[in-house]
């Protein structure tokens, strides 16, 4: 309903009420209508549902899935959005939820440092980051598969088998300095070479994402 027309109904209700037969029954039935329009009007805006399923999040607040508050909002630049089977996050919509990062809130989880050789660097370097099963878990109650998406749109499919047996690292810095784009960041799924030789084969390479942006959960 628009101002216009909630003007024309009082309008119409305001008139002076001849007595005539059936007059008064016909007044109280506009009434009535148009109580019960207005309260389903006021019910529709005011459900959290439909805000969250219809309206786009604005930054800073909060989404109805964090009433637990699980994941804050980025304050700084987003790195990594996480979607798919996600039951935690702080984007998106009630049935379309996401979870969002900024470096900041990656570096705030627990963290490991593996310090291994790579195929791709020179020497043993150290690494560190999150370990990719704790944030899996963090954001997702039953993920049953993983999509990691690079930059270039590359993805590669990882078993949960891999980050739940191998301390597998969504790596934010290398030598203790965060990683630029040109230099495998800003981040880098790090499998422990030098722990489990065994790694060292063409699918876990594969496996290895540099420039990650985005994880798919399913």
């Amino acid at each position: 309903m628009n101002d216009s027309s909630a003007k024309r109904l009082v309008s119409s209700l305001s008139r002076p009420v001849k007595r005539a037969h059936g007059t008064r029954s016909s007044v109280w039935r506009k009434v009535a209508l148009a109580a019960s329009l207005t309260a389903g009007l006021a019910a529709s805006l005011a459900s959290p549902v439909a805000l969250a399923a219809e309206a786009p999040l604005a930054t800073g607040e909060r989404h109805a899935l964090a009433a637990n508050d699980c994941l804050p909002v980025p304050s700084g630049p987003v790195v990594l959005t996480v979607e798919g089977a996600v039951s935690c996050g702080n984007a998106g919509s009630l049935q379309a939820p996401r979870a969002r990062f900024d470096l900041a809130m990656l570096e705030a989880m627990p963290s490991r440092v593996v310090a291994t050789h790579t195929p791709w660097t020179q020497g043993r370097v150290s690494f560190s980051g999150p370990l990719l099963r704790e944030l899996v878990a963090r954001v997702s109650d039953d993920a049953r598969g993983l999509k990691v998406r690079a930059l270039n749109d590359f993805v590669a499919e990882i078993p949960l088998s891999d980050i739940e047996d191998f301390d597998v690292l969504l790596a934010t810095r290398r030598d203790g300095e965060r990683m630029p784009v040109r230099d495998l960041g800003p981040l880098f799924v790090l499998y422990p070479f030098d722990a489990h030789p065994e790694l060292l084969n063409e699918q876990v390479r594969f496996r290895s994402v540099w420039q990650v942006t985005g994880l798919t959960l399913e």
